[in-house]
């Protein structure tokens, strides 16, 4: 899984990379930086919290010529009027601008990566941090569409409700975290968004090579707690009662030979057949309140 969208051959228009200080995502966000320098035309990197030197230091030399490296690292909360790129920078416009200055060479497909939202939410909150990461996702850069927007966030400085809006805009979530085994560089809990509306959750341990490309992918299957074996002898809840819940065998067939009163039995059920057989009658007895007369209604009448 984390190979396939490593390489876009599973599609995901925003890739969100968690992790904490146990655990760098750094080593895999250049590679996907790598991988989409192969697969657009221009790659927009906006730095908030690394220095662009130490990504342009790691990415291949193949790689450099797609790169656009944008440095927000110097006044990051922009108390320069001079500053162009800062925390108060509206990103879409920048990028807009950037592009769109002479020279500059028109590009059908770009991607965008921003090396860290954690100060955006912090300083910025979520809600602003969300809006500005949809509008990048939307956003056309001088026509160009975006075809990726990968980031990152370390989880370990933010509460739930502000992970979850972020995650909520993100395609696919990748939590990185220490390998349970000690073969593996890295390990991942993965979400991912697929186009057709499957959502697919998986744990993978993984290697990185020097092209900061992932290998050795191995799927680690989550092993349910199996239920421990109860013991075959259950106590008798019965057992030393000071009464009898339980029937002999005596008293069960004395049961099944009472005659109740509101079933039929068979010879009740032959007497009632025998004396149905022959003229109907119909008996009325009036009661103490029924306003009977014997006199015929309409005797008075000359039919």
């Amino acid at each position: 899984m984390i190979g396939d969208i490593l390489d876009g051959k599973d599609k995901s228009k925003c890739i969100l990379l968690e992790d904490t200080v146990v655990q760098s995502c750094v080593p895999l966000l250049v590679g996907f930086i790598s991988s989409l320098a192969q697969r657009v035309e221009r790659v927009h990197i906006i730095c908030f919290d690394r220095h662009p030197q130490q990504f342009r230091d790691a990415v291949p030399q193949q790689f450099q010529n797609k790169l656009v490296f944008h440095d927000g690292t110097k006044d990051i909360l922009g108390i320069s009027p001079e500053t162009q790129l800062s925390l108060q920078t509206n990103i879409p416009q920048y990028l807009n601008s950037v592009a769109g200055q002479p020279g500059c060479q028109a590009y059908h497909s770009v991607a965008v990566v921003i090396d860290n939202l954690s100060l955006s939410l912090l300083h910025r909150g979520a809600p602003y941090t969300c809006q500005t990461l949809a509008q990048i996702r939307e956003t056309k850069i001088q026509g160009a569409d975006v075809e990726q927007v990968v980031c990152s966030l370390h989880s370990d400085l933010h509460d739930n409700i502000s992970l979850s809006l972020v995650e909520h805009l993100a395609t696919t979530v990748v939590k990185v975290t220490e390998p349970k085994m000690d073969q593996f560089f890295m390990a991942a809990n993965i979400l991912h968004k697929r186009q057709s509306g499957k959502v697919i959750r998986t744990m993978e341990h993984f290697n990185i090579n020097d092209q900061y490309g992932v290998f050795n992918v191995t799927e680690v299957k989550s092993v349910s707690a199996t239920p421990s074996v109860m013991d075959s002898k259950q106590p008798d809840p019965t057992a030393n009662l000071t009464f009898n819940l339980t029937l002999t065998d005596k008293e069960k067939e004395a049961r099944s030979q009472v005659k109740l009163p509101y079933t039929y039995d068979r010879e009740k059920q032959d007497d009632r057949l025998l004396k149905s057989v022959g003229e109907g009658k119909i008996f009325y007895q009036p009661d103490e309140a029924d306003d009977f007369d014997e006199e015929d209604p309409d005797d008075d009448l000359d039919i």
